[in-house]
């Protein structure tokens, strides 16, 4: 069997990238239609909220679109991409990046932008900012975002999500079992990414305010069964 080529390879990998991506987004979106936060809290700057939200719909541009041309490649069983989704790729690839610098600049100037500062919605665009981004920034801003989950300024489930993606993308087993991947490793379908001591998986995800794992993971199609406790 021949192999693909460098530029082959290459495509392939960036692929399988945008649908984790898509997946992470759809992770998201489930968690949030059950964590609504209160928004009636008195924010201490409106400015750089405004800001946050519209970076937050920036992040969102394109990714139902993506995740639609992913849906059907992965459906006709090919990992050829079209221009179009090329094309959508590059932008949203763009925003992401753009994206990520302007958050580091907030960062440095008020600290990781929490609750109290832009209230819930915004406060959960810099988490989504940083779902999308490089394991690198992932990794370097992960104990601001604890930190701030242990003081009420971030949703731990938020925390918790990032943890699990920093730990898919070191190829390491996650914690709470948020992570769905799909790629070579999984034939192309959807699979739930390997979980550290996953019988007491469900008592980790109601600590940080997440649904139970067979609920979650039916949002994206999947069956599960936790194994028995030994």
């Amino acid at each position: 069997m021949s192999q693909p080529s460098g530029r082959n390879r290459k495509h392939a990998m960036r692929i399988e990238s945008v649908l984790v991506l898509m997946l992470v987004s759809s992770s998201i979106a489930i968690v949030n239609r059950t964590q609504q936060g209160d928004e009636a809290l008195p924010v201490k700057n409106t400015a750089l909220q405004t800001e946050l939200l519209r970076m937050k719909a920036e992040d969102q541009k394109y990714r139902d679109e993506l995740f639609s041309h992913m849906k059907r490649m992965s459906s006709s069983g090919t990992d050829r991409a079209s221009v179009e989704f090329t094309a959508l790729v590059k932008r949203q690839d763009e925003i992401d990046a753009r994206n990520m610098r302007r958050l580091e600049e907030i960062i440095e100037q008020h600290g990781w932008p929490g609750r109290s500062l832009v209230g819930e919605e915004a406060a959960n665009a810099g988490f989504l900012i940083l779902q999308h981004a490089a394991l690198t920034f992932q990794k370097k801003y992960f104990p601001l975002v604890k930190e701030g989950a242990r003081k009420g300024e971030v949703r731990p489930a938020d925390a918790a999500m990032l943890e699990d993606r920093i730990l898919m993308g070191e190829g390491k087993k996650q914690i709470y079992g948020s992570a769905v991947q799909s790629g070579p490793q999984t034939g192309g379908k959807l699979a739930l990414h390997p979980i550290e001591d996953e019988e007491d998986v469900d008592e980790r995800r109601a600590a940080v305010g997440l649904m139970p794992l067979v609920e979650y993971l039916r949002e994206f199609g999947l069956e599960y069964k936790r194994p028995a406790k030994r």
